[in-house]
């Protein structure tokens, strides 16, 4: 009986922590989307507004496999409700290489200024990619 309420408590912990922070109410009803690559899984990501600009922001997690990171970027586009491209960046992570931890996860984050955000926008997508760039 105790492992059973320690197991929900803990699912219930997770489930809360998917987003560190709410979205701004302006922008709360925009959709995030996220696509990993090969080498690399968009982890966390969340849209926030901190004494300044909206921005997306969030990490990427090294997989066990992968030795170098430093050819893969994020292509970051925003879409109408209609699907159709708003806008469309190719931004990056840091550290470029994601270094070795050991014990914790191998990680990196992002930050990207979305501000002016274009009217209409009703989905954010954050796509890892590796090699030349094919937006």
């Amino acid at each position: 009986m105790k492992t059973a309420i320690m197991l929900s408590l803990a699912a219930l912990a997770l489930t809360g922590c998917a987003t560190p922070f709410g979205a701004p109410p302006d922008v709360a009803n925009i959709k995030l989307t996220r696509f990993d690559s090969p080498l690399v899984s968009v982890e966390k990501i969340w849209l926030e507004r901190k004494k300044g600009p909206l921005v997306v922001t969030g990490y990427v997690i090294k997989e066990l496999s992968t030795e170098d990171t430093t050819g893969t970027h994020l292509d970051v586009t925003l879409f109408d409700a209609g699907g159709e491209v708003l806008r469309s960046t190719v931004e990056y992570f840091e550290p470029r290489q994601i270094p070795r931890r050991y014990r914790r996860p191998d990680y990196a984050t992002y930050r990207v200024q979305l501000d002016p955000l274009p009217p209409g926008t009703d989905r954010i997508e954050v796509r890892a990619h590796e090699g030349t760039h094919s937006l």
